[in-house]
């Protein structure tokens, strides 16, 4: 192929109205779209997804779902958070989702989530690192895949939505209601680009719903799968939405280092189940030099900067994870997914030390919104990972995310009904795309370098440790790359790849200025040249909030 031709075509695609649309196909957005089915049974749904229904951290999740189904435990529930999250939770919303715990396993069951049972036919609870308590219903190591493959099954029962599988947002589309100060902006749809045609379609619609998921793709290791990008919060802070804790991007501590995986995880349920963690060579448990009480189970960003520390000091490229000391029925048993796929790489989990990273797991920030997932603008929400709430605060506790997607997406359904009863006047025409644009394959080969330089220079000065020095270095990086990044975005074509390198160079952005504006340790934001914590117990988030 000759990379060097260039020609002009059009991308202008069709128009599209509807009475809510979702992008995102998560836990959070699958459940809103039930919830409001349920509510609102003749509306008129689109649900955008970027690559298949199955693609999301959902989907990937192994460990399970966290929650207090006794009220005796609720208490504890909410303590145990409030401590991961360095004392900058909002108590409120903690208190809000947790109390739901119960509640959300039964909508869960009444789905048909097929959660593990023992032999009397009771609920079964696996423990995490940071609960005090076995709290987590799962369904074995694959607890996000049968949790997704229930819900989407339920989706189509449903004739009232229209499924856009391939699809990327690029863009909201709004609108001002009036030019008075204080005036808010009104997201009135979004410009979506339909891949296998290479047409951006027009999405109209009475409230728009941002359910996209995490940015793990902005650094080098992550577990998140191809399609997170951040494009939720990308596109919401372009529109002029506030986001907020960026600067709390949580690390898994143990993802698999192999040649032939990029992108396992390995579960933090193994080390809730007694794994250790050595070092290679002299197989020496070096967590007691962390976490001397809590060892292995300590929180995820204390395991996780524990095992960076270890590999930086010893110039090794991992640490290993040992359960060879557990039953081998019970380890095929328990974590069959996890035992099956380390054999396709030639690891018996039984037998073998495992070699394990630290990777990017979860995005702790996100678009600032109230617990039923209300945003700054109008007709907009924001719920899942791609939301901030304040309930996971400087650290989440493992599994209290997927809790809070079910809860988030049932109580935005909720809240959502008044927009889509209140229909959307449209206060001037909207225009379609400019349609007129220029491929150039030999430019986008060379664009898309970027991908490999900005995730390495973001594990390295915006990672797990991060210093005054190398944000600002950093940050000069990131500015330079956006430029070239917004020259290219407005002259070519549009593509999935481009999209997706515009808003992770956002995110990266946004991560860095707001780990430079936090000077102090919290949480997953560990600042070595400030390592003392503040002792006031914590801030006013909302004062530090990002805004465009």
């Amino acid at each position: 192929m000759n990379l060097n031709m260039s020609n002009t075509i059009s991308q202008r695609g069709q128009r599209f109205q509807f009475d809510v649309l979702i992008i995102g196909s998560g836990i959070a957005g699958l459940c809103y779209v039930l919830e409001f089915i349920a509510l609102r049974p003749q509306a008129r749904i689109a649900l955008v997804t970027k690559g298949k229904l199955v693609h999301s951290n959902t989907f990937h999740a192994q460990g399970g779902i966290a929650a207090a189904c006794s009220s005796e435990d609720i208490p504890a529930h909410i303590a145990d958070t409030l401590k991961a999250g360095d004392g900058l939770c909002r108590s409120e919303t903690v208190a809000a989702i947790l109390e739901k715990g119960a509640d959300s396993i039964l909508y869960l069951l009444k789905q048909g989530v097929p959660f593990k049972r023992d032999a009397e036919n009771q609920l079964l609870c696996g423990q995490e690192a940071g609960h005090s308590a076995r709290r987590i219903y799962h369904v074995g190591d694959q607890t996000g895949a049968a949790i997704i493959e229930t819900l989407i099954a339920r989706l189509k029962q449903q004739p009232n939505v229209t499924v856009f599988e391939e699809h990327t947002a690029i863009n909201l589309i709004t609108q001002m209601e009036s030019h008075q100060p204080g005036s808010v902006p009104e997201v009135i749809g979004a410009y979506i680009l339909a891949e296998s045609a290479g047409l951006i379609h027009t999405f109209i619609a009475n409230a728009v719903i941002l359910a996209t998921g995490g940015a793990g793709k902005v650094y080098r290791y992550t577990s998140n799968p191809s399609v997170a990008t951040g494009d939720g919060v990308a596109m919401a802070y372009r529109a002029g939405a506030r986001v907020q804790g960026m600067e709390f991007y949580q690390f898994h501590p143990t993802l698999l280092y192999h040649s032939k995986r990029n992108n396992f995880l390995i579960s933090e349920a193994l080390r809730g189940e007694g794994a250790y963690l050595r070092l290679p060579g002299s197989g020496e448990r070096f967590m007691q030099r962390y976490s001397p009480k809590h060892m292995e189970l300590a929180t995820r960003d204390v395991v996780a900067r524990a095992i960076f520390t270890e590999i930086e000091q010893r110039n090794v490229d991992y640490v290993y994870l040992d359960i060879r000391h557990k039953d081998p029925h019970f380890l095929q048993q328990r974590f069959p997914m996890i035992y099956s796929n380390l054999l396709n790489v030639g690891l018996d989990l039984s037998r073998d030390l495992i070699p394990v990273v630290p990777a990017a797991h979860y995005m702790g920030g996100g678009i600032l919104t109230d617990v039923q997932g209300r945003t700054d603008l109008k007709r907009l929400y924001a719920i899942g990972e791609n939301a901030f709430t304040g309930l996971h605060g400087a650290n989440r506790l493992a599994s209290n995310s997927l809790l809070e997607g079910v809860v988030m997406g049932r109580h935005c359904a909720q809240v959502s009904c008044h927009d889509v009863d209140n229909t959307l006047q449209l206060s001037r025409p909207v225009r379609d795309w400019d349609s007129t644009s220029v491929v150039d394959l030999r430019r986008a080969s060379q664009i898309n370098v970027h991908w490999r330089g900005l995730r390495g220079e973001m594990s390295s000065y915006a990672g797990i440790i991060r210093t005054e020095a190398g944000l600002q270095d950093q940050l000069k990086l990131v500015l330079a790359r956006k430029e070239m990044i917004e020259e290219y975005y407005w002259s070519y074509s549009i593509t999935r790849d481009l999209i997706e390198l515009r808003n992770i160079v956002l995110i990266a952005e946004l991560i860095v200025r707001a780990a430079l504006n936090r000077r102090n340790s919290s949480g997953g934001h560990y600042r070595e040249d400030y390592t003392r914590h503040p002792q006031e117990g914590g801030e006013d988030l909302k004062k530090r909030a990002l805004t465009s």
